[in-house]
C-alpha cells in the first residue's frame, strides 16, 4: 500500500488558492523562476497541453506579486462567441446592441489593480484581436458602444494549449500580439514528462475526493499506483484527477486497488501486447502490427486524425476505413473534454 505523504501538491480547500509542489526537476525550475516572473510588470504567455496546470500557475504568480491583494479574473477565450467575448472583456454601455439594458463593465474593469488572465487566447477571433492590442500597449480602451476611454493598470498572463507561433505562421493569430504578449514565456510539461509527481497529485486527489464524498479512505495499493504511472494521461492532471475521483467514489473498500481502476486505464496498453506470432496467421499478425503503428500515431499527435494523416501519408477516408478495421477509437487517445476536430 502507497501511504500519503506530509506533503500534498495543492492546498485541499478549492476556496483557498492552491500552490505548487513538484519533484520534477523542469518544474522545480519554473517554480525558481516563479517570484521573478512574479515581481515583474510585463504579459506573461503560459503554453502547455489542456489540464497541465496553466491557470494554477498563473494564480501563483499573482498571489507572489505586488498586486496580490488586487483581483485575480479569469476568462477562457474559448468558451464564448466573439460578440460576447468582446463584451466580456472591454464591457458594454445600455444601448449598445439588442439585449444591452445596462451598462456591464468587462473584465479588464474589473482586474484594475490587479492581474487578467486570459486563458486559451488562441481563440481569440482577429477582432479581438485588435483592441487586445491596443489595451496591452496603451493600458486603455473604450466599453462597446462608448465615446469614454478608461485606462486601467491591469497585468495579463495568458495562456494556450495550441502553438501560437505555429498559428502565427498559418496567419490565425497576430504576430505583433504574440510578440507583445510573449515577453515572459512559460512551457508546462504534460504529466507524462512528470511521472515522479503522479504519486504525489494521486494522494492529494484522493484526500480531496474523500473529504468532499465522505469515504473514509486510507490510500492507494503499490500495483495500482504503478497502473497510473504508467499510464500517458493525455488530459493530463485534470484528467488523473476525475480518474481519481471516480475511483473514490466507486471504492469497494477501504484502499483503493487494482480494481477499482477504470476499464480504460487497464485496456491502454492493449495494442502494444503483441501475442506471439507464432500462433497466429499471417493475416493476425498484420493486424496486430498495424493496430499497433495507428495507435502510436494517434498517441503522439493527441488523436488529431488530420495530424495523424499526414505524418503517415494516408488519406483519412483511408485512416477511418483502417481504425474502423481494426477496432481503433482513436477518441480515447484524445485530452478529456476535447472539443471534435472538423474534418
Amino acid at each position: 500500500m502507497h501511504e500519503a505523504p506530509d506533503q500534498s501538491l495543492y492546498q485541499t480547500s478549492k476556496s483557498a488558492p492552491r500552490r505548487l509542489i513538484t519533484r520534477n526537476a523542469c518544474m522545480q525550475q519554473l517554480l525558481e523562476e516563479l517570484g521573478r516572473l512574479a515581481q515583474a510588470r510585463a504579459t506573461v504567455l503560459i503554453q502547455g497541453e489542456s489540464g497541465t496546470g496553466k491557470e494554477v500557475f498563473a494564480h501563483a504568480v499573482h498571489q507572489r506579486s505586488p498586486r496580490n491583494r488586487g483581483p485575480f479574473v479569469r476568462l477562457n477565450c474559448a468558451a464564448l462567441p466573439e460578440g460576447v467575448l468582446e463584451s466580456e472583456l472591454f464591457g458594454h454601455e445600455r444601448g449598445a446592441f439588442t439585449g444591452a439594458v445596462r451598462q456591464h463593465a468587462g473584465r479588464f474593469e474589473l482586474a484594475h489593480r490587479g492581474t487578467l488572465f486570459l486563458d486559451e487566447i488562441g481563440a481569440a477571433p482577429p477582432q479581438v484581436q485588435v483592441r487586445l492590442l491596443r489595451v496591452l500597449q496603451e493600458q486603455e480602451f473604450e466599453r462597446i458602444g462608448g465615446t469614454q476611454t478608461l485606462r486601467v493598470d491591469v497585468r495579463v498572463i495568458a495562456a494556450t494549449n495550441v502553438e501560437l507561433k505555429r498559428e502565427v505562421a498559418l496567419g490565425r493569430f497576430r504576430e505583433d500580439l504574440f510578440y507583445r504578449l510573449n515577453v515572459l514565456p512559460v512551457q508546462l510539461p504534460p504529466l507524462r514528462e512528470r511521472r515522479e509527481d503522479i504519486p504525489l497529485l494521486v494522494d492529494h486527489f484522493i484526500q480531496a475526493a474523500a473529504g468532499r464524498n465522505r469515504r473514509p479512505l486510507s490510500g492507494i495499493e503499490a500495483e495500482a499506483l504503478t497502473h497510473l504511472q504508467e499510464h500517458p494521461w493525455p488530459g493530463n492532471i485534470r484528467q488523473l484527477e476525475n480518474t481519481i475521483e471516480r475511483m473514490v467514489v466507486l471504492a469497494r473498500r477501504s484502499c483503493l486497488g487494482v480494481g477499482d481502476l477504470p476499464a480504460e486505464i487497464l485496456r491502454w496498453r492493449e495494442e502494444e501486447n503483441l501475442e506471439e506470432l507464432g500462433a497466429c496467421s499471417y493475416r493476425e499478425a498484420k493486424d496486430q502490427f498495424e493496430r499497433r503503428f495507428l495507435s502510436a500515431a494517434l498517441r503522439r499527435h493527441r488523436g488529431v486524425i488530420t495530424q495523424v494523416a499526414e505524418a503517415i501519408d494516408m488519406s483519412r477516408k483511408n485512416l477511418y476505413t483502417k481504425m474502423d478495421h481494426l477496432s481503433i477509437d482513436y477518441a480515447r487517445f484524445r485530452p478529456w473534454g476535447a472539443q471534435s476536430e472538423e474534418e
